[in-house]
């Protein structure tokens, strides 16, 4: 168990089996897991990002999940979750047998530093027997085999067998089976396959939203990124205008002045409200100040609509999806504050009475 908690990098594709006593086909899922050490991480003994995919008659069904540093994100079914220590740190809690969310994501046990965890509670649990095998063969290969027998009121509740390499101690096959015997029998089976070389993975939500930018961008349910977007740079966008044109920004350059930047969806409501409220503050300010209008919409008309022509110091922007996402826009609208330099001095989610003030006492202080 010592050699699987100190797995280093780690990459492996694993064959995840189902099999149902009162079905004749069996769920297949295929996994991919990537994991990196975490000793000074005290939610887990590693980061990791796993990804799945099942295939069903109506195809192939994916999701994937990670955790780094205190954040966790979950995806399946069209549904983006996500789990951050700084805002609450109740779901990362541990209750009883329950562990926190990074530690029951689907596929997290499969994990070598998971596994060591589980076999430490089994040798610590009065209803697990474990039986050690340190010299067998499996698949031409010398291995290490254990298995534990779980038994409640004298009835055998579960049966797993572990086997590791015995050069290595990572895992090669996990099989379980769930209330042998019994109709709500269930056999799993995990088959574990390597790459030649391993690698750790390069986790941050950047390199989330890189790998799943649709997933970021449609199905991301709250607010955490663009909550903490202040007192950092802007990030990079190129957005068409109305007219044809293009405007590109590029994170760590210089806009021509202070500049907010409004990000508004055109079926929404309080947008001409916004809208005044935004320009009576950037009228009244002592010094210039830009606006960006950015529309998550390519529907010229209805963009117009909100906003008939632009003023000077203005730009009106379309087809907005990307900036929604890197932002990490969950609802609009929002209105983003920056300095010349770039960099987000305060952020307004949603229309309140109070934008237009928010605004000009934000903006008059900065340069």
């Amino acid at each position: 168990m010592a050699a699987l908690e100190k797995t280093g990098c780690y990459e492996a594709n694993a064959s995840f089996n189902v099999s149902l006593p009162q079905s004749d086909k069996d769920v297949v899922y295929e996994v991919s897991l990537a994991s990196a050490p975490a000793p000074a991480d005290k939610l887990s003994p590693c980061s990791y990002l796993t990804e799945w995919g099942l295939e069903t008659p109506s195809g192939t069904v994916k999701g994937f999940s990670a955790y780094f540093d205190g954040h966790h994100y979950r995806y399946r079914n069209e549904r983006l979750q996500e789990y951050h220590m700084d805002w609450d740190s109740i779901p990362f809690m541990s209750r009883g047998n329950s562990v926190g969310v990074q530690g029951n994501a689907q596929f997290t046990d499969l994990y070598p530093c998971y596994i060591a965890k589980e076999l430490a509670g089994m040798e610590n649990d009065d209803r697990y027997m474990l039986d050690i095998k340190p010299d067998v063969t499996f698949d031409g290969k010398k291995a290490v085999e254990i298995t534990a027998v779980m038994k409640v009121n004298d009835v055998t509740a579960m049966e797993k067998r572990f086997i590791f390499d015995a050069s290595t101690m990572m895992p090669m096959r996990i099989d379980t089976e769930s209330n042998p015997g019994q109709i709500t029998e269930q056999s799993m089976l995990v088959s574990y396959h390597y790459p030649a070389e391993m690698h750790c993975p390069e986790l941050s939500e950047e390199s989330l939203m890189a790998l799943y930018p649709e997933v970021f961008e449609k199905y991301r349910e709250n607010n955490f990124r663009i909550e903490n977007l202040a007192g950092t740079q802007f990030p990079t966008f190129s957005l068409p205008t109305t007219t044809g044109e293009r405007y590109t920004y590029h994170r760590g350059d210089s806009f021509a002045a202070p500049t907010v930047i409004a990000i508004l969806d055109p079926s929404a409501g309080f947008n001409a409200e916004l809208v005044e409220g935004v320009r009576g503050a950037v009228d009244r300010l002592p010094s210039q100040a830009d606006v960006i209008w950015v529309f998550n919409s390519t529907n010229i008309d209805a963009i117009e609509s909100v906003i008939p022509s632009i003023r000077p110091g203005e730009h009106l922007l379309m087809n907005g999806k990307s900036l929604v996402r890197d932002c990490g826009v969950a609802s609009m609208p929002v209105v983003i504050m920056t300095d010349t330099a770039g960099k987000v001095k305060n952020v307004v989610l949603g229309f309140n009475k109070e934008l237009g003030n928010i605004v000009l006492q934000t903006m008059a202080l900065v340069e």
